[in-house]
Order: C-alpha cells, then sequence, then structure tokens
C-alpha cells in the first residue's frame, strides 16, 4: 500500500498546472473479521480496501473528491485522473472562498505502531475455546489500518498501526445481555479471561428480577465503557473552536468564565498511544500533547485551520470537524476492585447509549443506561435494574459531584466498521458520581 500510494501520487502531482496544488488523503485498512454467534462462526472474511481524497486548489477555490483506491494500480490511476479532471472543471464555476485553505510544506513523518496478536488463522483457537457453553454474539476485527497524505509541495506523512478488538454481547437463556468489550494493540490471555470473567458473573445477575428505581438522584459508578461514551459527547459541539464562536458550544459556560469542573479532572488530547496519526486529512501535524481541561480549567479548544482564518485565532491543526481523534481521561485514586465497596449504596452503570445533548448551551447530557447495569447495596450487587433515563449537567458529572476516578484507565478503540474500519480511540477510567439525575 506504501509504494501504491507514492506512485500514484507522485503520477497526478505530475499532471497539475500552473497554478494548481493538490492533497491526497489515503484512508485503508488490511483486516481481519470475525462474526460469532452462540459461541460458533458464522463468517470469517479478509478485507483489504481504502479510498484516497483529492483536495484540489486553485485561484481560492477548493475542491474534494474521495475515490476508492486497492491493490489495482491501472484502476486507481485512471480514477484519480477522472477526480483531477472534475476537480479542474468544477473549480472553475465555483466563487473564491476568502476562507480556503492553502497547502504548505510541513515535512515528513512515519509511524508504524506494530501489535502483537495472534494471526488471522490462530483466532479460532484462541476465541472458541474460551466461549465455549456460553450464548454470545459479536465480532473479532484485527489488523492493519493506514492512514497516509502528500501533497503537490512535497509534504508526505505516513501512518500504520496493527490493532484488534473483540465487541460481543453475552445473554442468558431469557435474553438479558451483557456487554464484554477488549480492544488493544497487544494481546494479552490473562486480561481477557478476566474480561470474560467479570461479563459472566455479571451474566449470572441478571437472572435476578430487574429492580425499578423511582426517578431522582443516585450515587453513580460509571465504568469506562460508559465513561467512553459519555467523553464522546464532547466531540459533538464540545470542545469545537468552531462551535463556541458560532454560539453552539457545550463548554460555553467555562469559557464564558460561569462554571468549572472538578480539579480532579483532566482531558488531553494525546497521540502518543497511536490511536491515531497526529496529522489531519491535510497533513497539518497535530501537537503531540494537548491539555483540553487541566485540572478543572478549560485550557485550549480544537481549532482547525479553517475556523483559525475565519475567526483570526492560531490553529493547532485539529480536524475540520475539530472533533477528538485520541482523548485521554486522567486518572484518580480509586482501586477499581473496591469501587463496590466505596460506591456503598447506588448504581454501577456499565453502559450507556441514546447519548445527545439535552441542553447543548448548559452542557446537559441525555441519554439511557444499557447492559450490564446494577443496584447496590452496601458495596453488594442486589439486582438488575430496569433501564433508566439521566439528564444531568457535564459540570455535575464532572464538577461539583464527581467523587474521584480509578485508578486505572482502560483503552477503548473505534469500533465502528461502517464502510470502513474507523481510526481512534481513547484511554479512560472509571468515575463515581454523587447525586446523578435520573429523570425517568
Amino acid at each position: 500500500m506504501y509504494e501504491l500510494f507514492n506512485t500514484f501520487a507522485k503520477l497526478l502531482f505530475s499532471q497539475l498546472q500552473e497554478g494548481e496544488n493538490l492533497s491526497l488523503f489515503l484512508s485503508a485498512e488490511e483486516s481481519f473479521f470475525l462474526r460469532i454467534n452462540k459461541a460458533k462462526i458464522r463468517q470469517s472474511i479478509q478485507v483489504n480496501q481504502g479510498d484516497v481524497t483529492l483536495t484540489f486548489i486553485k485561484n481560492k477555490r477548493n475542491l474534494f473528491v474521495t475515490i476508492p483506491f486497492g491493490t489495482y494500480q491501472e484502476d486507481n490511476i485512471q480514477k484519480g485522473l477522472k477526480a483531477l479532471h472534475e476537480c479542474r472543471y468544477g473549480s472553475e464555476q465555483l466563487p473564491i472562498d476568502p476562507f480556503c485553505i492553502t497547502l504548505d510544506n510541513l515535512g515528513e513523518s512515519f509511524e508504524d505502531h506494530t501489535g502483537d496478536f495472534p494471526k488471522d488463522e490462530e483466532w479460532f483457537n484462541v476465541l472458541l475455546p474460551r466461549l465455549q457453553g456460553i450464548d454470545c454474539a459479536g465480532f473479532l476485527t484485527a489488523g492493519n489500518v493506514i492512514q497516509a497524505n502528500r501533497n503537490s509541495l512535497g509534504q508526505n506523512h505516513w501512518y500504520k498501526s496493527r490493532s484488534f478488538f473483540f465487541d460481543c454481547s453475552l445473554y442468558t437463556p431469557d435474553q438479558q445481555s451483557v456487554k464484554l468489550f477488549y480492544g488493544d494493540k497487544v494481546w494479552s490471555a490473562i486480561t481477557f479471561e478476566e474480561k470474560l470473567k467479570s461479563a459472566r458473573n455479571q451474566l449470572a445477575s441478571m437472572s435476578t428480577p430487574k429492580k425499578v428505581i423511582a426517578p431522582g438522584r443516585y450515587r453513580t459508578y460509571f465504568a469506562p465503557e460508559a465513561v467512553a461514551d459519555l467523553i464522546e459527547l464532547f466531540s459533538w459541539n464540545g470542545v469545537s473552536a468552531s462551535a463556541y464562536h458560532q454560539g453552539q458550544c457545550a463548554l460555553k459556560l467555562i469559557k464564558d468564565g460561569q462554571i468549572g469542573f472538578s480539579s480532579q479532572f483532566s482531558l488531553i488530547e494525546d497521540f502518543s498511544y497511536g490511536f491515531s496519526p497526529r496529522f489531519n486529512s491535510l497533513g497539518e501535524l497535530a501537537p503531540s500533547s494537548l491539555p483540553i481541561i487541566e485540572n478543572g480549567e478549560l485550557k485550549n479548544f480544537l481549532i482547525s485551520t479553517k475556523t483559525a482564518k475565519e475567526y483570526n485565532l492560531t490553529s493547532n491543526y485539529a480536524e475540520e470537524s475539530e472533533n477528538l481523534r485520541s482523548a485521554i481521561v486522567s486518572t484518580g485514586n480509586l482501586k477499581e476492585a473496591e469501587v463496590l465497596k466505596i460506591l456503598d449504596t447506588g448504581l454501577y452503570i456499565g453502559n450507556v447509549h441514546y447519548l445527545n445533548w439535552s441542553n447543548l448551551n448548559k452542557g446537559r447530557i441525555t441519554g439511557m443506561t444499557h447492559y450490564a447495569c446494577f443496584w447496590i447495596e452496601n458495596g453488594k450487587l442486589v439486582s438488575p435494574i430496569q433501564d433508566l433515563r439521566f439528564d444531568e449537567s457535564i459540570y455535575h458529572l464532572f464538577g461539583r459531584d464527581l467523587i474521584g476516578l480509578t485508578e486505572t484507565a482502560h483503552p477503548i478503540l473505534e469500533t465502528s466498521t461502517y464502510e470502513r474500519r474507523r481510526i481512534g480511540g481513547k484511554h479512560v477510567p472509571g468515575i463515581l458520581v454523587d447525586n446523578f439525575t435520573y429523570t425517568l
């Protein structure tokens, strides 16, 4: 793929005319997929695919065209030359863009994050013996994800990362379920068996009749998988400079100095874990580490070059969408093995779903509990609960009502495979909060 992309790029650059600039962004995968149902293999397939986005710039006008990119170079070149012609023609029809991004040569970078996990054909013997006797449905994904950027001024960035994740649900005979997720760059049989044991213990508890919890405020522990979903909301008009300047931003109150987060809470964009490349789709290199919230104080928004031009800011080379690509939440001092004891009486929330902002500028979120969620009394798991809807402020969740964070953080990889495997991930602990509001 490296040689294919470089050869393709050089050919297209050689076709440019005076005053034309071109940036190419490759997104590709070399993946193995394994679908499992009732502890049996239902499908296994290897997927090698990719696409290239052409960003064509001329006379303060730009166009974006995305084409498939595979292992047959003649097809790649044919599609690329056709797309270049379409860009050239289309740019003549467009008005001048006052915020048009100009290309620069920001140098070269090369990242190759190796992984250590079973080969494709070995996964069958790794997973199936451990899942015997369990009613489970889910899938394994493993292999390389690739992103690269080259432009006509000489810029050249390459990123490849090997990773895997196993994402499945375990079921009781009456179809109650709990979630099991394990993803990383290095496979550990011990870690997987610990996660599987925990999921099976939770599943055994699901046979108890569900407790109906009355609306109100409860002491609550959110497991890392739930925290990862809550942090994902920050990418939806939360940490975006453009969102703030357009008047629709979840961090408006803290930016305006009206409220703050707990000093225990820090949120960082950190690329050292290899979840995502530092360069964005234009090949601009973001800082290796950028504090967003540090000890409860807002330090930075994510700022794309386009937003920087529009609002006279300094870009930190975020994607144009200004979303988190590699989010890290600081850890605390709570021991995971003791969270139920520390929680004492309240709710254990393993997963959440249907998340959204209920009041964006006030930083209020709404969502539902899901999968492994339990009522806890005196530090003991009593019963699963009926699903609850919550509506709460992030300034309570990560602010005044935050009791603590676990001392261990977990990698939660992006699991979307719609069209292709997505790059990205989070490194998050569990959190314990007080007086969390459940509305129905």
